[in-house]
């Protein structure tokens, strides 16, 4: 409990001094704000083309804008996401700051765990107000469909434990590799890969990324094909940590 109490803190120490914070809320927040306001201007930018193809983008309800901006919010939101934790274990590793603490009696679950719940939760904050964020300026700029609130705050929660699953995979990795740049570019690629499956439907309830799929799916987000996919990322999310944890005890931090 120590260690777990001593790394938590300084977690949020060097968050602040390394301005992790604020990438993460540009990455989640600002981009939630931005996503629905580009998507409003786009028909504007679009008339001064020689081919006029603002009719498209003219078309647009809630629905629609809601969706984009979920698409937009996986593939940017994972990039800012891996780049921005990429060494959060490697970096650790890499410059020795281990050293002291590991030959001080520290416990690398502690280590481990305090890293993980300090961005799962700051992460998912971010998320949570993101989604918030995104429904008001998508209610004030667009007209018509189905989108509510609830159905936000349904498809935000699925986010969260998506990016809970994304962050163990990421510390793993990390704990693998002693340059970070090879943990997030890993992520990133199986992130984005593992989306194609949501395309097959005999395997894709077994896989984290359906709870993107499902997050998309507004008319009926929560349902009992989630149950499989559930448990599947619960218990990838403490394989994920459990190794990691084992692989910080066989590393030689001299």
């Amino acid at each position: 409990m120590k260690t777990f109490n001593a790394y938590f803190k300084k977690e949020i120490l060097e968050a602040i001094r390394t301005n992790k914070y604020l990438i993460l809320f540009i990455g989640s927040v600002f981009w939630a704000l931005m996503a629905p306001l580009i998507l409003k201007l786009l028909p504007l930018l679009f008339k001064s083309l020689p081919v006029d193809i603002s009719a498209v983008f003219e078309g647009f309800n809630r629905d629609a804008a809601y969706l984009s901006f979920l698409g937009d919010f996986f593939e940017v939101g994972t990039l800012f996401f891996a780049l921005t934790l990429m060494g959060i274990i490697s970096n650790e590793v890499y410059y020795k700051r281990l050293v002291f603490p590991y030959s001080s009696g520290a416990d690398p679950t502690g280590i481990v765990l305090a890293k993980y719940i300090h961005y799962g939760l700051t992460f998912s904050i971010f998320i949570f107000i993101g989604f918030l964020t995104n429904y008001f300026y998508t209610n004030r700029l667009f007209e018509g469909g189905m989108l509510e609130i609830g159905m936000v705050i349904r498809s935000s929660f699925l986010y969260m434990l998506y990016y809970a699953f994304l962050l163990s995979l990421l510390i793993f990795m990390s704990s693998l590799f002693r340059r970070g740049i090879i943990a997030g570019i890993t992520v990133i690629v199986l992130g984005y890969t593992l989306s194609i499956f949501n395309q097959v439907t005999s395997i894709r309830v077994y896989l984290p990324n359906y709870l993107l799929y499902k997050a998309a799916d507004i008319s009926n987000i929560f349902d009992s094909t989630l149950i499989p996919t559930i448990i599947i990322t619960v218990v990838l999310i403490a394989a994920f940590l459990f190794f990691s944890i084992i692989r910080i005890k066989k590393l030689d931090f001299a």
